[in-house]
């Protein structure tokens, strides 16, 4: 198992329970992936904003199982700093109009109107998706510059494939009649307001799901990466290992890969893999952790930083989701700042990056204290596969490339290059690791489509409440 992130535990979790000798391969110092939880003098962070929700009963109710009393039930609060005001997220017409400016509000509107009026047409970028449903104005004033920040590349050279698993709503008359009904049997993913959440972060989780397999008989091998393959008759008989003891040669029948997919395909074919790095690239995102002694920061979870001008694409207060993510009577901050490779925020120590980023809050009117006592960052350099139009062409040729390879296959978020959340990245493992346990193992391409249902019950409607925790 190459890659020990939400996917690669999951998948060597089934595997190991159901009787099959397993190695998970990590490169970091610890598993977890994009769900470890970072521990400095008792503030906790995680590696962005997780909640755990799911339309999948069975991983759901295997997810409580497994977390027991420690499992928080939590409710989302969140918010967009935008032309020096905070709207309410998700984005309430009503809210629109109160807050804008009279002109720009009315401006909105009928540009809404007059896209409505529009032929609908199959959208060829994210622009065109975004500008269809919500307007040339909205778009142009929050969902193009929040975008291009985000990503790092122009939304007109963006693939509009993942706009629907993240953005629910198609719409915003789908959203006006989403908020005047007062209960929704059926809300779309987005919108769901209560979740999940571990006590002690989102990496008590996959702790957990570690331990399992481990209890099980899995083995964990960290700071270890893959070297390259021996491939005989059309199977990988053997993987060479770079491990902190040296040099390995692991034998196996079967290899499952969570690891970028562009970089898989480099162990098989360094020149495809050349092509597609620029095809299938990644938008690395710098954590800016500051434990406070204030007791409090936001009047949310979470602040989206519409903003274009600054380099900040969301906060957050990690106390918000649990009491226990920070010493009693403290909170803490989590700044997400989206960079580039060799730019301005990688080259910066800790120290300055909160002196640049402590310009920013002030200009979002959020307090900060002098010297925290808590400071330091975490980079995830493959956080978010970036959909460039070309995206399903580039990933249709890495898997083309790896299909005469029988027993590898690739998943979970940088694995199949798709931005899916964390409860599609389990059952992406649960489906590879029963394959192999059943011997009629999904090809790349169909465990790259097991997505996060784009509807979901609540999860107060399906776990008794009584027995989980409040959150914090």
């Amino acid at each position: 198992m190459l890659g020990g992130g939400p996917a690669g535990l999951s998948a060597a979790w089934e595997l190991a329970c159901g009787g099959a000798r397993v190695l998970v391969v990590e490169r970091e110092d610890d598993t977890g992936g994009l769900c470890r939880t970072h521990v400095r003098d008792g503030y906790r962070f995680d590696m962005g904003g997780h909640r755990f929700i799911t339309a999948d009963r069975e991983l759901l109710d295997r997810v409580v199982a497994l977390a027991g009393k420690d499992l928080l039930l939590a409710e989302r609060t969140s918010e967009v700093a935008l032309l020096g005001k905070r709207f309410k997220y998700p984005l309430e017409p009503r809210d629109l109009l109160e807050k804008l400016p009279p002109q720009l509000a009315v401006r909105a509107l009928a540009s809404f109107l007059r896209q409505r009026l529009r032929p609908r047409k199959a959208p060829k970028s994210f622009e065109d998706w975004a500008t269809q449903r919500f307007g040339r104005v909205l778009y142009e004033l929050f969902l193009g510059p929040y975008t291009e920040k985000v990503w790092g590349v122009a939304p007109s050279q963006l693939s509009p494939e993942w706009a629907p698993q993240r953005i629910s709503f198609r719409n915003l008359s789908e959203v006006a009649r989403t908020l005047l009904r007062r209960r929704s049997n059926n809300p779309q993913r987005t919108y769901a307001k209560t979740f999940l959440y571990p006590r002690l972060g989102m990496g008590q989780l996959f702790t957990r799901v570690r331990e399992a397999a481990e209890g099980a008989g899995a083995e964990v091998l960290c700071g270890s990466t893959v070297a390259g393959f021996e491939v005989e008759g059309g199977r990988v008989v053997a993987a060479r290992l770079n491990t902190p003891q040296g040099p390995a040669r692991v034998a196996c029948d079967w290899v499952l890969s969570t690891i970028p997919l562009p970089s898989l395909v480099g162990l098989v074919d360094p020149s495809l893999a050349a092509s597609l790095g620029q095809r299938l690239p990644f938008r690395p995102v710098r954590f800016l952790n500051l434990g406070l002694r204030a007791a409090k920061v936001l009047p949310t979870t979470w602040r989206y930083v519409g903003e274009g001008g600054l380099r900040a694409g969301r906060l957050q207060e990690p106390n918000k989701r649990s009491l226990a993510m920070a010493p009693s009577g403290r909170s803490s901050l989590m700044v997400e700042i989206p960079y580039a490779l060799g730019d301005e925020i990688d080259g910066l120590s800790d120290r300055d990056l909160l002196a640049r980023i402590r310009r920013e809050l002030e200009a979002l009117e959020v307090p900060l204290e002098d010297d925290p006592p808590v400071v330091f960052s975490v980079r995830a350099p493959e956080a978010y596969p970036v959909h460039m139009r070309d995206a399903t062409s580039a990933r249709d040729a890495a898997f083309a490339r790896l299909a005469p390879l029988e027993n590898l296959r690739s998943f979970g978020r940088q694995g199949s290059f798709r931005f899916v959340f964390s409860d599609a990245s389990m059952r992406m493992g649960l489906v590879a690791a029963s394959g192999v346990l059943s011997e009629r193992l999904a090809t790349n391409h169909e465990l790259s489509r097991v997505q996060s249902r784009r509807t979901l019950t609540e999860v107060a409607s399906l776990v008794n409440a009584g027995t989980l925790a409040p959150g914090g």
